[in-house]
């Protein structure tokens, strides 16, 4: 064989190895990615699994700290309305106290610039009448009574001095 061949028979040697060791670099490229992808898709599913974990943990919490500030918000809430129910309360009464005072006094001024321009109404001269009626009454109650005891210490005083004059003589008779 002459030089020639030996070239090509060495050349087709090298190109059957290469293409093998092509091929052999190729499969295990093949497998060096595919265990790249699965080691990433592992590595991706941990994280997705952490990170989703992380986080409904941290929408909990925070569901909690909702929970808990509405309760605050609902307390306080409940306190104000307390409170300013009581001080509308208070407020209420002492309007009421003032205004109530108020027509009072209005209705009685009133009342008396209504006496001054149109005199007594009917029922005050009715009750004045009366009044009058019963001090009369009762007057006369009292002169009579006085004239009773009058008439009945003056019939005392008549008798006393009888009674005097036979205790100074007892066997003499008046005559």
């Amino acid at each position: 064989m002459g030089p020639l061949t030996e070239s090509m028979t060495r050349l087709c040697g090298e190109i059957v190895a290469l293409r093998g060791e092509r091929l052999h670099f190729i499969r295990d490229l093949r497998q060096n990615v595919a265990g790249m992808q699965a080691q990433f898709r592992h590595s991706h599913s941990e994280m997705a699994r952490r990170a989703k974990a992380e986080r409904q943990g941290f929408v909990k919490s925070l569901g909690h700290e909702v929970a808990s500030l509405r309760a605050g918000f609902r307390g306080a809430h409940k306190d104000m309305a307390r409170k300013t129910k009581a001080e509308r309360r208070a407020a209420v009464n002492h309007l009421k106290k003032t205004v109530g005072w108020m027509r009072r006094e209005f209705s009685s001024d009133l009342a008396g610039a209504h006496r001054i321009w149109l005199g007594p109404s009917p029922g005050e001269l009715r009750a004045k009448a009366e009044a009058e009626r019963r001090a009369r009454e009762a007057a006369e109650r009292d002169r009579l009574a006085a004239e009773a005891m009058a008439k009945e210490a003056a019939a005392q005083q008549k008798a006393a001095p009888e009674v005097k004059e036979e205790a100074r003589h007892p066997g003499k008779k008046k005559g």
